[in-house]
């Protein structure tokens, strides 16, 4: 009696346990959308084993953009093949509009939070800053003025032979001083004194003095 009772809880420990495996198995997280597209349209090709285009699309993830910055560049060329109706390519099986829509904006819309959670500008290029002869140049063709910039402002930095390569135009302080003391003298010649009123002169001719004729063909009238 007791033997069989010890072999009954044995027995119904173990249909338990393999029960839990088995509803263990068969649990897995909802497929998404573009895992069902991927499925369906995709993997044939791109799988671990052909990787067609150097792409393997079985195990991508979407959510895995807000943990791997790498995983960005292949979602947004997905998105571009989906846009553009690029892939499957023609002959194959294809989704329905509705399917592409459907995942292209789900797509886009991941990259766009992550892109908002974590920004990367990539590499930020060095503002570009006018040289001294650009400088010179531009107050000319803006005022008419000719100024002199080898007195107003310092020589520029120069590498491999160029003065006008953004990299080595840096602007320390005391260069901005400069350039904000040439505006000021420059700003003053171009408006020139306000404090000046505008005023009129006559001058009279002696009427006697005729203007309609000249001494030859090459003068001009009123030459004598």
């Amino acid at each position: 009696m007791t033997a069989k009772r010890g072999v009954f809880l044995v027995g119904f420990a173990v249909a338990a346990t393999s029960g839990g495996s088995v509803l263990a198995q068969t649990t897995s997280a909802p497929v998404t959308p573009e895992r069902a597209m991927f499925s369906d349209y995709c993997v044939v090709c791109h799988n671990d084993m052909r990787v067609t285009g150097g792409l393997s699309l079985e195990h991508v993830d979407l959510s895995r953009l807000a943990v791997d910055a790498d995983e960005t560049e292949v979602w947004e060329n997905i998105a571009r093949k989906l846009r553009t109706r690029a892939m499957p390519p023609p002959g194959r099986q294809r989704p329905s509009e509705s399917q592409y829509e459907a995942v292209a904006a789900r797509v886009e819309t991941e990259l766009d939070d992550a892109a908002e959670a974590a920004p990367n500008p990539g590499r930020r290029p060095a503002v570009h800053r006018l040289n001294r002869a650009e400088y010179t140049n531009t107050i000319r063709d803006l005022f008419a003025l000719e100024v002199d910039g080898a007195v107003l402002l310092p020589a520029d930095d120069s590498g491999y032979g160029f003065d006008n390569i953004a990299d080595v135009l840096s602007v320390s302080p005391m260069l901005t001083e400069r350039y904000l003391s040439a505006a000021r003298k420059i700003s003053r010649l171009a408006v020139g004194d306000l404090s000046l009123a505008p005023s009129t002169e006559i001058f009279e001719v002696n009427k006697y003095l005729h203007q309609d004729a000249r001494v030859s063909e090459d003068l001009p009238f009123g030459s004598r």
